[in-house]
């Protein structure tokens, strides 16, 4: 559901959800049965875009997750409307129980007139809008004052007339808590702005009704001032940032995203995607610029293209195991009228303090892969150490079905 050009635009895909892992090396071991993960009554469009973090205290998983519903603007198009939940776990993931908060609802109401920048026309009175929650990374930190350990990152940005604002009016938003579920209840604060966002973004009045005000506390394309072995900071000024993963240890929180090149996507639709690399020492102010340091890019569309053939990198997430740290990218293809995600890659990072990932003569070594049916929108991969099931996979299914978008263990799991 991660998709840059216009989101959840995969009207064209009509697929059979048969969810399958792919085993490694040729072994002729049967390829375990994927698992679903499911919540009664959440979502009649179904679930998406795990994230998982534990509470040290407790040991209890928590997952935030994408809830899909049919919009209000259901007829005579189809809209979807994307906000986030909670989910625990007491067992390592072998039952999943809803916890029954919203962290980031949706906001469906009418706008315009507004400005904006995209190709595809303008956004007059009276627009179907929705103001969409979705890809999510949930931490706990460590250091951090005992109300702000859980940090809670989303991307927030407008819908209207089934078109996708990500440009306009988007941005990375968080919440910081005591614990999980007081994330529901806890401000949401405008972190992160990108290339080309639009000051109109800031009313919450008529006609934008944007459900936070003011502009995002750090335009992260052009505030940073640090990087870390002569990384030009030049490399974000023109990135759109969606996807953030973030990731917690005793010494720093690193974020990963996914940045598009907005000088690449008027009219073709087509654009250069990376994914880019920061940290945050310890004690890390997330709402200072300063506190920020840009480690670089991590992947780039030609990494995409030698290791798995498809077009570039989405949905970046960063997982420790055993004391190493790894990074799970979904790869896309984007040769047909849709990015589609086309399962994801795992790649154990040298250092994570820099861009070093493994490789052997420049190419990428793959650690585990994980793939859902062929043709179909699979990705948006998530793992935590000694989950069971696995690599948490996300998959789209019919369009219109019932739980069209569905969580699986995928039974893949790190070596």
């Amino acid at each position: 559901m991660r998709c840059f050009k216009v989101v959840f635009s995969l009207l064209s895909l009509f697929l059979l959800l048969v969810c399958s892992a792919c085993g490694g090396g040729g072994s002729t071991t049967p390829t375990p049965t994927p698992e679903r993960i499911n919540f009664s009554g959440v979502g009649d469009l179904g679930i998406y875009d795990p994230s998982l973090s534990q509470d040290p205290t407790t040991g209890r998983l928590w997952m935030s997750y994408s809830t899909i519903n049919t919009s209000i603007y259901h007829s005579p198009s189809i809209y979807w409307a994307v906000a986030l939940r909670l989910a625990y776990s007491d067992d390592n993931g072998i039952n999943w129980t809803d916890a029954g908060v919203i962290t980031a609802p949706n906001l469906e109401t009418l706008v315009g007139p507004m400005a904006e920048n995209h190709p595809t026309g303008s956004i007059p009175a009276g627009s179907q809008g929705i103001w969409q929650s979705e890809t999510s990374s949930i931490i706990y930190d460590p250091s951090a004052p005992v109300n702000e350990r859980w940090k809670l990152i989303w991307h927030q940005y407008l819908n209207a007339n089934l078109t996708s604002f990500f440009v306009d009016h988007g941005w990375i938003a968080m919440k910081v808590a005591a614990t999980p579920q007081d994330l529901a209840a806890a401000p949401t604060v405008k972190l992160f702005g990108g290339a080309g966002l639009l000051s109109d973004g800031s009313n919450t009045g008529s006609p934008v009704f944007s459900p936070a005000g003011g502009m995002p506390i750090i335009q992260l394309n052009t505030d940073l001032t640090q990087s870390v072995g002569g990384v030009d900071l030049a490399e974000l000024n023109l990135c759109i940032f969606v996807e953030p993963g973030l990731f917690a240890t005793n010494s720093a929180i690193y974020m990963t995203s996914y940045c598009a090149d907005a000088s690449t996507v008027p009219m073709t639709g087509k654009v250069t995607e990376y994914i880019v690399h920061f940290r945050c020492n310890i004690p890390c102010d997330m709402t200072n610029a300063a506190s920020w340091e840009y480690l670089g890019r991590l992947l780039t569309p030609d990494d995409a293209q030698l290791a798995t053939g498809d077009s570039f990198f989405q949905a970046p997430a960063l997982v420790e195991k055993n004391g190493t740290v790894y990074l799970v990218v979904t790869s896309v293809d984007n040769s047909g009228s849709d990015d589609r995600y086309n399962g994801c890659r795992v790649y154990e990072f040298i250092d994570v303090n820099s861009n070093q990932l493994r490789r052997v003569s420049g190419e990428l070594v793959e650690v585990a892969r994980v793939e859902g049916d062929l043709g179909s929108h699979h990705g948006a991969c998530e793992a935590y150490t000694g989950l069971d099931g696995g690599i948490l996979l996300s998959q789209f299914g019919v369009k219109g079905m019932a739980s069209a978008f569905q969580i699986f263990k995928s039974q893949v799991t790190f070596p």
